[in-house]
């Protein structure tokens, strides 16, 4: 039984990421990092007027999640008919595409600001004492961080490993989901963009979302019998 306690493992790691996330959001640490990257001759980012990264964050990055969903796709379709490893790869590509509109939903939600529209960060508002925006107007469109989100759909790799009982597939994808993630976060809280704890709520969402989906299609496959 390698997928169960891997997979029950790993709701819990991603709970505690939701958690320290929690923590962490409005904190000093929060603040500091982005403080970090706060030119004040400027008054903003400046890594916001960096051509490369800006062109990477506003464009490319939406290449991974959704060129990544086709190319899921792709392999999904030249599996076997009917096994499970066909399931696991068409699960990865609905993960691929569904975890960053997801998110995006979810950032239409929730108050938490980017950090340049704080008036401590050369913006004009101020720090939200409630969580969920009252309205969608009033939303902060920060917290989860679609961009990191882009990197950790990654994870499906991972996913696809523990359904299919590939463990090497299952700790590079663990790996490449990460850091995908975090690289992709840590670049955006460069821009002013998002805080550390808007990116650490991307991968607590995105990771307690492929735990329940795949544990969904791995008991349907179970329930099936489907072959390897």
């Amino acid at each position: 039984m390698f997928f169960r306690p891997y997979i029950v493992a790993s709701a819990v790691l991603f709970t505690v990421l939701g958690i320290v996330a929690a923590v962490t959001m409005g904190s000093a640490t929060d603040l500091s990092l982005s403080a970090y990257f706060y030119d004040t001759q400027v008054q903003d980012f400046s890594w916001r007027l960096q051509p490369f990264v800006d062109l990477f964050g506003r464009r490319l990055v939406w290449f991974v999640p959704f060129g990544g969903a086709v190319i899921w796709t792709i392999v999904a379709w030249r599996q076997p008919r009917g096994s499970r490893r066909q399931l696991a790869w068409a699960g990865a590509a609905f993960f691929m595409g569904s975890g960053p509109l997801m998110v995006g939903v979810l950032k239409h939600l929730t108050a938490m600001p980017r950090p340049f529209n704080l008036a401590m960060f050369g913006g004009t508002e101020s720090m939200p004492a409630y969580f969920w925006a009252h309205s969608w107007a009033e939303a902060g469109n920060a917290l989860p961080s679609a961009h990191a989100a882009s990197g950790f759909v990654l994870l499906s790799l991972f996913f696809v490993g523990l359904m299919t009982g590939c463990r090497k597939l299952a700790a590079g994808g663990f790996v490449l989901g990460i850091s995908a993630g975090l690289l992709f976060g840590f670049l955006r809280i460069m821009q002013g963009y998002h805080f550390l704890s808007q990116v650490l709520a991307s991968g607590a969402v995105l990771g307690l979302y492929g735990c329940v989906l795949f544990y969904i299609l791995w008991s349907w496959a179970r329930h099936k019998q489907l072959p390897a």
